[in-house]
């Protein structure tokens, strides 16, 4: 399975959460954030649509997760509190 986290060459490192539990280790460690610019072509006008794609990897189990852009921009103003364990999503597989 192929998963794709936006479409940029750079990703961009966040920092840490506060201390939250893996979903497949069911451990408890602080996950890595990492940001990723989107952009897509689109038949409407604006005909390209930009965003940002977050990115949280547990340091255990290496698992990935995705997280909602709202609590991302939350936590990147410095709030390490924004990101809970309920807000971690699994990723969408990409489909050609």
């Amino acid at each position: 399975m192929e998963y794709r986290f936006g479409n940029s060459k750079k990703v961009k490192e966040l920092g840490l959460t506060c201390d939250l539990t893996c979903p497949k280790c069911t451990k408890k460690v602080n996950f890595s954030v990492f940001s990723n610019s989107e952009s897509r072509l689109n038949a409407d006008f604006p005909f390209v649509k930009s965003g940002n794609v977050y990115i949280l990897v547990c340091p255990e189990c290496s698992s990935v997760f995705t997280v909602d852009e709202n609590k991302a921009k939350t936590f990147k103003k410095g709030e390490k509190l924004a990101i809970g364990n309920f807000d971690l999503k699994e990723p969408k597989a990409f489909e050609v």
